[in-house]
């Protein structure tokens, strides 16, 4: 839990937050008054200080989804230092799922053999650039720690992704991370990939830190071999471009995640039916024509992209043909109210017919992100 205040006008209102729920208290009309201005609006932005020790506070900046009366649900905040002042330049992300993907233990192993004191200055890794919302920006993956920093230096740190910001603006510190968290998505096909902590910086000092749902304490790894001989700088580079496209809610020209399992969805009928409409989306984007044709029905556009991708089917004993059947057949009669599912997960035709609909769907997509059919074939599957 979390206490503080936030400035309105010319007082302070005292909050709460827990679990991204800031609850504001106070007994005169201020509360009223605010209450009055921001109901029901949406994004918007409130300024105050947290308090932990002591009782000079900590300068806080606050990005607020909706409000309800009293409550404020936050898209996500920053907290600074203790007895700084000013912006920042830096967002500095770490993530043990992004480790694994750029192959952090590969890399670390080959430094040192090198005779590179990692122990000195963090070394750039990776320097990948890519464009968000019309502005266009360079990601470096680095690997090291900074010993000017002495005990102040987080020892917990494996790599960590650096961005120079265009603004020292918190939407967007929160798009890059929205950008990030998909991509590790993406490369995972999983939905839950929490970052371990986001860190501001400005001129290589910690000023604050960023908190948004996307960062859990609780996170643990272990896929750094399904990236062995994965060739960063041909795949990352491209996915990121495309992802980047879309940083808001609504994805009109990036590849879809949605479909992406989790923990409790790995075999639902919700899920099926996400993978349904990840693959419409993803046929439009690339066969705009036959989509828009009434006589191509969902059998026919699944038939020609297991066609498309025959590796999808390579060590199955069905045909394109009989796969698009099943799938189809399948979604009429949960859609149609002929089926309702309890225990989706135990018939194993449906669990077989998931794993081939995420592969195909994740092959759609890197063809989407601009890969050749040679460049699709050699990349990595996590998809067992």
């Amino acid at each position: 839990m979390i206490k503080g205040f936030i400035d309105f006008r010319e007082g302070k209102i005292p909050f709460v937050i827990e679990n991204y729920r800031m609850e504001l208290f106070t007994d005169d009309d201020l509360l009223k008054d605010f209450s009055k201005e921001y109901n029901f609006k949406r994004n918007y932005i409130l300024h105050g200080r947290c308090f932990g020790r002591g009782t000079q506070g900590q300068k806080a900046t606050f990005l607020v989804e909706q409000s309800m009366g009293s409550n404020c649900y936050l898209r996500c905040y920053i907290i600074n230092r203790v007895a700084v002042e000013g912006g920042y330049d830096t967002i500095g992300l770490q993530s043990l799922f992004l480790d694994d993907i750029f192959r952090y233990k590969y890399k670390y192993l080959d430094m040192v053999r090198e005779g590179i004191n990692l122990a000195l200055e963090p070394k750039a890794v990776y320097t990948i650039p890519f464009e968000m919302n019309n502005r266009h920006y360079e990601l470096k993956y680095c690997i090291g720690h900074d010993n000017r920093l002495g005990l102040l230096e987080d020892f917990d740190k494996k790599g960590e992704l650096l961005l120079p910001l265009q603004t020292d603006g918190i939407q967007e510190c929160y798009n890059i991370s929205v950008v990030l968290y998909r991509l590790a998505m993406f490369m995972m096909s999983k939905a839950e990939v929490p970052f371990r902590q986001i860190t501001l910086y400005k001129n290589g000092r910690k000023i604050g830190w960023f908190y948004c749902p996307l960062v859990s304490e609780k996170v643990v790894s272990g896929a750094d071999v399904f990236f062995d001989e994965l060739d960063i700088m041909k795949y990352i580079p491209k996915i990121l471009n495309n992802i980047a496209i879309d940083s808001g809610n609504k994805i009109t020209k990036s590849i879809p995640l949605g479909h992406l399992e989790s923990f409790d969805t790995m075999f639902s009928p919700q899920r099926f039916l996400e993978q349904v409409m990840a693959f419409e989306y993803l046929f439009d984007k690339l066969e705009h024509k036959k989509a828009n044709d009434r006589n191509v029905h969902l059998k026919d556009e699944l038939k020609d992209m297991f066609d498309e991708f025959p590796q999808v089917l390579s060590k199955s004993n069905l045909s394109s043909d009989e796969v698009s059947k099943k799938i189809k057949k399948m979604r009429h009669q949960i859609t149609h109210g002929h089926t309702y599912y309890y225990d989706f997960k135990n018939d194993s035709e449906i669990k077989y017919l998931i794993i081939l609909l995420d592969k195909l769907i994740r092959n759609m997509s890197l063809r989407w992100a601009g890969f050749s059919k040679a460049e699709i074939e050699a990349y990595p599957i996590l998809i067992l």
